[in-house]
């Protein structure tokens, strides 16, 4: 089946004539000749108030991919996108939810299925699979399109979780899959770890080190915080937008929060596995 017969509005799951929905009326375009199908303003309230915060996001994480790649995209040989390859089990037609702007993730170089990718970067281009512009609360494709949806390490960066599985579970078919790559973040310091490395840094001398750790504790409100990224290609300072977790995600949910995620779109939990430290895959079906 060609890219365009499973595509509809994502706003209303209408027929799409020439990138008009034939339903309610919404008219989208392309952005270098890709399909722009960004519902836009949003359907949603909950989105529609948020899409500030989404959009600045968006702004720090395209730069950020631009200066370094590996740090943020699945490029390149790594553990972490060959362990999650063989648990997604790529085979079918395959939706990328948020599949990154590069010309097309390692963990799906020489699968044997087809590959369909959205996100909201048009990113390189012309890419190597199939490729719409879009965002993951509203997905452009008919229902039971997809043996497989993927959420890639992007499920953090959506502004409503519950209509993002949502929209999974209709366009994945009888039989198929949803499979979330998560990233786990590690527990935060307890009071007496930092005093004691406070204590260990002072034996040592270091007065600056302990100054900084005082400053990451006292932080202030997120929009008045500041995140420096040093890599090998530049040194790179986000501003945080308020409302955000960090400079690039919204939120860090845990496992069990995902897992209610999934429950509540009416997909059953089928697998769990941590093959690598900070690494979680979720695997649920309809």
């Amino acid at each position: 089946m060609k890219l365009d017969d499973r595509l509809v509005c994502p706003a209303c799951q209408g027929a799409l004539l020439d990138l008009d929905c034939a339903g309610c009326g919404r008219a989208y375009r392309r952005d270098r000749g890709v399909p722009d199908l960004t519902p836009l303003p949003p359907p949603h309230e909950a989105v529609r108030r948020r899409w500030g915060l989404w959009e600045a996001l968006q702004a720090n994480g395209e730069e950020a991919y631009e200066l370094d790649p590996p740090s943020s995209l699945s490029v390149g040989e790594r553990d972490d996108v060959r362990a999650f390859a063989a648990f997604a089990d790529l085979r079918g037609v395959v939706l990328d939810v948020g599949c990154g702007p590069q010309r097309i993730p390692s963990y799906a170089v020489g699968m044997a299925g087809e590959l369909v990718g959205i996100d909201p970067l048009t990113g390189e281009q012309p890419r190597d699979f199939a490729f719409v512009k879009g965002i993951a609360e509203y997905l452009p494709f008919a229902d039971g399109s997809f043996d497989r949806v993927l959420f890639a390490t992007s499920l953090d960066h959506v502004l409503s979780p519950e209509l993002t599985l949502a929209e999974a579970r209709r366009v994945t078919r009888r039989g198929g899959a949803v499979v979330v790559w998560l990233g786990e973040q590690a527990p935060p310091p307890t009071v007496a770890a930092r005093a004691g490395m406070a204590i260990r840094m002072l034996r040592r001398g270091d007065v600056r080190g302990v100054a900084a750790g005082a400053r990451h504790a006292l932080r202030g409100a997120p929009a008045e915080t500041a995140l420096t990224v040093r890599t090998p290609a530049a040194t790179m300072t986000f501003e945080v937008p308020q409302g955000a977790v960090d400079a690039f995600h919204v939120a860090h949910p845990d496992a069990a929060t995902v897992e209610a995620w999934l429950r509540a779109a009416g997909l059953a939990v089928e697998a769990v596995q941590r093959p690598l430290s900070g690494h979680c895959f979720i695997r649920a079906r309809p």
